[in-house]
């Protein structure tokens, strides 16, 4: 018995890889739920009744919990994949680089946008040909060699407002004072 209780618990508590973690909350609720109603139901007279009451309410514990992890699991991956298109999207291509270069924007100007924007290029010996039958300056291109050993850029999450709510202050002439005496001796 003390072997098939260890080995519930131990399933319960390490799930399986290839499950979620709604599965994994499920099947490790409902072990551990099960050996909880067993022990308890023998104590009471009914083993087997206390094991299947428990495991079905550790089933529903479980995968309760499990969801709730999983939820939040796919919230962080859609936020962090949302963040990644966004930064892609602010990113200049070689044909934007060309484009300001032939429009004469300086190149302090367009060093400057590749550096705000968190451009990264991995240049090849034909693109930067390409750039300089172009007009884009050594510098700029310099500028964009250098990017492909810069770490990527940290985007951080926009923080929610805080919001104080004071609670309101009265003035006003100070509250009575209300006292309780005690005379002991002749009354007049």
């Amino acid at each position: 018995m003390r072997w098939i209780i260890l080995l519930a618990i131990g399933s319960g508590i390490t799930g399986c890889s290839s499950l979620t973690p709604t599965e994994n909350g499920v099947l490790g609720g409902g072990a551990l739920g099960g050996v909880t109603g067993a022990l308890i139901g023998k104590s009471l007279g009914n083993t087997g009744a206390g094991a299947a009451i428990g495991a079905g309410v550790g089933a529903v514990a479980g995968g309760v919990t499990g969801n709730a992890v999983e939820q939040a699991e796919n919230k962080a991956v859609a936020r962090a994949t949302f963040q990644q298109q966004q930064q892609a999207a602010r990113q200049l291509g070689l044909t934007d680089v060309v484009q300001m270069a032939q429009g004469k924007v300086s190149d302090p100007v367009i060093i400057g946008q590749i550096r705000t924007t968190g451009s990264r290029y991995n240049l090849s010996t034909t693109d930067i040909q390409w750039l300089k039958d172009n007009g884009v300056s050594d510098a700029v291109v310099m500028e964009m060699q250098q990017t492909a050993s810069r770490p990527a850029p940290v985007v951080y999450a926009r923080q929610r407002p805080v919001y104080v709510v004071e609670e309101p202050v009265f003035v006003g002439p100070p509250p009575p004072v209300v006292g309780v005496g005690f005379y002991h001796g002749r009354r007049w």
